[in-house]
């Protein structure tokens, strides 16, 4: 179960930055979406898949087997909090199952219709980048996604360090460290995806930073003010050109 965590959260990381974009540039994340939806990438989906499923299964028999463990008298019994423990600990399998079925609706939102199509040799959206626009104006599911990242931290905030600690350093000079880095990694990745709803839903986006800045809003506006003058000026010259010629 520890490896595939870490396979996981390398996975988070990754995707917490391409997705990060979609906030400055729409041509450079359109770009990404377009790259992950290639042939190179997706030969690596069922791996991401895989990875996935065995973590589900594994925790789940981890899980069933400390239940099994218990003593009868002891199972729902209120556990005593320790140093050791807290409470990301004691509701990983809660986090995970909330994180699983709030992970279905954003395939059905995203995956769905972007990389999807691309496996079944078909094309996926051609603007992904509006899809994120659309689905994060409406406030609900602003909420909805950010309480499934609150969640997501609370996961990564104990697995962190959890899977470190199973493959040994457990030891009381790294576990501290492992403790902190763990929390470090939970908000930066909290931070990195609440985000794009809030900065969707407050209008903090936009395209300054895009790869050619054609269809920037800027961009847009400074071209037309451009043409808006242009016009002026050659209608100005064509009425003194029209007075000079009734003058004479």
């Amino acid at each position: 179960m520890s490896l595939s965590g870490l396979f996981l959260l390398v996975f988070l990381a990754l995707h917490a930055a391409i997705n990060l974009t979609a906030l400055f540039s729409e041509t450079l994340y359109n770009q990404a979406c377009e790259f992950m939806g290639s042939g190179f990438v997706l030969p690596f989906v069922p791996v991401l898949a895989l990875g996935f499923v065995i973590h589900i299964l594994v925790s789940l028999r981890v899980e069933f087997q400390n239940w099994n463990c218990r003593p009868s008298a002891m199972r729902y019994r209120v556990p005593t909090q320790t140093k050791a423990s807290s409470w990301a600990s004691k509701n990983m399998l809660a986090l995970g199952v909330i994180v699983l079925g709030l992970l279905a609706i954003h395939f059905f939102h995203f995956w769905s219709k972007m990389q999807l199509p691309e496996l079944l040799g078909k094309h996926g959206a051609e603007n992904p980048r509006q899809l994120i626009i659309d689905l994060f104006a409406n406030p609900v599911w602003c909420v909805v996604y950010i309480a499934w990242f609150v969640a997501i931290f609370y996961h990564v905030s104990h697995g962190f360090w959890s899977a470190f600690q199973s493959l040994g350093l457990n030891n009381s000079k790294w576990l501290p460290r492992l403790q902190y880095l763990a929390k470090i990694y939970a908000v930066v990745i909290f931070l990195a995806y609440a985000a794009i709803p809030v900065c969707v839903l407050t209008g903090c986006y936009g395209d300054k930073w895009a790869v050619g800045c054609e269809e920037a809003p800027a961009c847009v506006a400074t071209e037309e003010a451009a043409d808006v003058e242009e016009a002026t000026a050659e209608e100005a010259e064509a009425t003194t050109d029209a007075e000079e010629a009734t003058a004479e």
